[in-house]
């Protein structure tokens, strides 16, 4: 091996050295930031929370309570127990948990167990809004209830299981 290619060599070494080392330095506000908000991380979190009289339980593989109180978690199933009766059943491939009481839910797929044949809702972000007592739907909503099948943008499902649609809703229902 000539001296030429130990040199190179080492001047390979010395830059991927040196770049890693800008790179650290570079990412450390990103990284000081993300690790200062998170306060506790829990691996596995079973939690109830009553809402204004709305019973929700939750249960996430992984969540992290931050330190302005919200709850961050992923991989979330979530029932609901609103007074009044109604009762829905979500999972979200991730979510929040408001220290006011509102919850916001990203990739749900949504069960409202009311009156009649089961309501399924495929909605992209899903909040509670412990104010209004309403599930508020944003970026694209899908839903059926036996024959009927109906969407929209967003919609606003009301306790105990009225969902109203906005945003070029349509709807098809199939005699049976």
């Amino acid at each position: 091996m000539g001296r030429r290619t130990v040199y190179l060599a080492l001047f390979c070494a010395v830059a991927l050295v040196a770049g890693f080392l800008l790179w650290r330095d570079l990412t450390l506000p990103e990284r000081a930031r993300e690790s200062a908000q998170t306060q506790v991380l829990v691996e596995t979190l079973d939690l109830q929370r009553d809402i204004s009289g709305d019973l929700f339980t939750l249960h996430a593989a992984e969540a992290r309570r931050m330190q302005d109180e919200r709850i961050e978690a992923s991989s979330m199933d979530l029932g609901a127990s609103l007074a009044g009766g109604g009762r829905w059943e979500l999972e979200a491939v991730s979510g929040s948990l408001e220290p006011a009481g509102q919850i916001r839910l990203h990739d749900v797929v949504a069960l409202n167990l009311g009156k009649g044949s089961p309501l399924h809702i495929r909605v992209k972000e899903a909040s509670w809004n412990p104010e209004r007592r309403v599930w508020e739907f944003q970026g694209g909503v899908l839903l059926r209830q036996g024959a009927l099948e109906a969407g929209g943008k967003t919609g606003v499902a009301e306790p105990g299981g009225r969902v109203t649609l906005y945003g070029g809703a349509w709807a098809t229902w199939e005699k049976r």
